[in-house]
């Protein structure tokens, strides 16, 4: 079966890797996209696909019979996310929404109750969770090789451009919508989630503005996971840095790989750098500090990209033969936890995080 599908966005960033990986991957057949800029009509001309101003106007379309869309991939500004996302659950049409999937908890709950009254699904945009460096990190995480998990150091650091700023997506430097924790931190967050459970409380210093715009540019977060489990995490897009998921993994093609590590994990049995996903351990459980730490082969990597691994799962969900890998309440709870960073750079002090 192949799944009709458009894209809302799709000159964008983000957008034009989906419109990329829709156009190669024979399972979807991209129908539309929705821009209403000139730069979408340029771009919808390009790659010869039928544009649409707006999604009112795809869905009437829709209604005639004129095109067809199953599921629609939401690649626009953040705080677009919740408005669009609400008018697919009505109109009944699968979304995968990038992140975040929200810019507060009150309208991320509110799309979390469209989704349950309707008859399509969420999934959100962590493709990361597709990525077969963090899928192995997982098997790794989950198999107990490394113990009990005690600690987790992660950083994600880079410089992006003034002109990354700068109209039309000057919104990127605007406080609610933009900045670091909402475009980069959340990927980050996500991933720990993924790897090791919710955390349950935060603690975050505010670093220095070398831009003077409204938002963040650097912090320094301490970590409490459910599982008794503590991290620290340093995040910036103000750094000139190779130490950041993209760089290391070679996943955005825009980014020069550079394979540095990006996280460390520690446990009682061994530990493990990412991405070279390198296990350091003893030969004998009970030798220690004084004994020669052996290392083992990383696990095979699927070479396949973590976006066509996310587009086929979107089909498998619009075709109702599977879950979303990442639906709308786990989100959620990434967007909670990252307020509480937010909380906590206003105020100086830790915040617990009341997932839900």
């Amino acid at each position: 079966m192949v799944v009709s599908i458009c894209i809302v966005g799709a000159p964008g960033l983000i957008g034009k890797r989906h419109t990329q990986h829709a156009l190669d991957e024979p399972r979807v057949d991209l129908t539309c996209i929705i821009d209403p800029t000139p730069t979408g009509e340029q771009f919808a001309a390009d790659k010869g696909l039928t544009l649409y101003k707006s999604v009112d106007e795809m869905l009437e379309a829709r209604r005639a019979g004129k095109v067809k869309v199953d599921g629609a991939i939401l690649a626009t500004p953040n705080g677009t996310h919740v408005p669009l996302g609400l008018q697919m659950m009505q109109a009944g049409i699968h979304a995968l929404v990038e992140k975040p999937f929200s810019t507060d908890i009150a309208s991320g709950r509110s799309l979390v109750a469209a989704e349950k009254g309707s008859s399509a699904k969420i999934l959100v945009g962590q493709h990361r969770r597709f990525n077969p460096c963090a899928l192995n990190c997982k098997k790794l995480v989950d198999s107990g090789k490394l113990g009990k998990i005690l600690a987790v150091q992660g950083v994600w650091a880079t410089l992006k451009p003034l002109s990354y700023f700068e109209a039309p997506t000057e919104w990127r430097k605007a406080s609610g919508t933009g900045g670091p924790v909402l475009i980069n931190l959340v990927h980050c967050l996500d991933l720990l989630r993924f790897w090791f459970g919710n955390v349950v409380r935060v603690y975050c210093e505010v670093g220095e503005s070398t831009r003077g715009h409204a938002v963040e540019e650097t912090g320094a977060c301490t970590l409490k996971f459910a599982s008794g489990m503590v991290g620290t995490f340093i995040f910036s897009d103000a750094a000139a840095s190779p130490y950041n998921f993209e760089s290391a993994t070679g996943e955005n093609p825009l980014l020069p790989q550079t394979g540095e590590p990006t996280y460390t994990v520690l446990g009682t049995r061994g530990s493990l750098s990412f991405p070279q996903l390198q296990t350091w351990h003893y030969t004998d459980p009970s030798h220690s500090w004084t004994d020669s730490l052996v290392q083992d082969d990383p696990l095979a990597i699927d070479p396949t990209p973590p976006f066509t691994h996310q587009l086929r799962h979107f089909a498998d969900v619009c075709e109702g033969t599977a879950e979303p890998q990442c639906g709308g309440e786990d989100a959620l709870c990434t967007i909670i936890t990252l307020e509480a960073i937010l909380e906590s750079m206003k105020t100086g002090k830790p915040v617990d995080v009341a997932q839900g």
